[in-house]
């Protein structure tokens, strides 16, 4: 009698890869997998329950920057900002405002229009998570570990398919971190935005605000030169230097004419309009620097 044919021990079937550290810490409702017929695997998603990231930031969607989950990103010196129901969103502070040292105060939860999703450090940026479930305002507060400084939102919830009110991050609102000054004909000062400094008639110069990338800060030229003595101050500015350490905003100046001015440049903390300091906190730590030019 012939020996019967034993069967074909089937393949086995092909586990995901995970990556390095992560095996077995699935969230229940943060796995989507997308099968194609016969099998085959097209595309699979897996969120982790710790909070570190393996891959790079996505690009802004429609000029919105967004976060590491894709979510909406608010910058720390926003004061208003609006999200849409629904949506996930984040507010950041960057390692130059030493991120660490910012913690979750008022999550905003009371009135039920978001939920906290906590918090993620990505190269020393600090996103704080939520989601936006109804529409209303949630105050959110952001606070400093040693209580000296806080950041309050009054994030606004809406219906509908846009927002208005994100406000990019000043950082990448004049150039892009690390780039060099512009080569041209300007004379360039190597010293801060302040004290006092001589040109000639018909020069153009450009001098830095030298500051810490503080979150909550915003900077702005309030008191403007004598354009009899100075004109062109804001023919362009352009900053360089790390969001993780010391950056520089350069300002550029014509001289018109002989004689003294001043330039009054306001780093206002969580002011409205960048130029008025409202409560008492915003008096406190906001920052006036005074440059004297004189042209002779």
């Amino acid at each position: 009698m012939p020996t019967p044919t034993p069967e074909p021990t089937p393949e086995p079937t092909p586990k995901l890869a995970l990556p390095r550290g992560k095996q077995g810490r699935w969230l229940a409702a943060g796995a989507a997998l997308v099968v194609l017929g016969g099998g085959g695997f097209l595309a699979y998603e897996v969120l982790f329950a710790d909070d570190t990231v393996c891959c790079a930031l996505p690009p802004p969607l429609h000029n919105v920057p967004r976060g590491p989950d894709g979510e909406i990103d608010i910058a720390s010196q926003s004061l208003r900002p609006e999200v849409l129901v629904g949506h996930d969103f984040s507010i950041h502070v960057r390692p130059g405002g030493d991120a660490d040292d910012w913690r979750l105060a008022e999550s905003g939860e009371a009135e039920g229009v978001v939920h906290a999703r906590g918090v993620k450090d990505v190269d020393g940026t600090r996103y704080f998570r939520f989601r936006a479930l109804k529409t209303g305002t949630a105050r959110i507060v952001l606070e400093e570990v040693d209580g000296k400084r806080t950041m309050t939102y009054p994030v606004e919830v809406k219906e509908g398919t846009q927002v208005s009110g994100v406000l990019d991050d000043p950082e990448d609102r004049y150039g892009r971190p690390g780039e060099d000054v512009p080569p041209d004909n300007v004379r360039t000062l190597e010293r801060d935005f302040d004290g006092d400094v001589t040109v000639r008639p018909g020069e153009t110069f450009r001098i830095a605000n030298h500051y810490d990338n503080q979150p909550g800060y915003t900077w702005q030229i309030v008191g403007p030169p004598d354009e009899s003595v100075l004109a062109d101050y804001l023919s362009g500015v352009h900053t360089t230097g790390d969001a993780a350490t010391v950056r520089q905003d350069w300002y550029k100046f014509t001289a018109s004419g002989k004689g003294t001015t001043e330039v009054k440049l306001f780093g206002c903390y969580r002011c409205t309009d960048g130029i008025k300091a409202e409560t008492a906190e915003s008096e406190k730590f906001s920052v006036t620097k005074t440059l004297t030019v004189t042209v002779r």
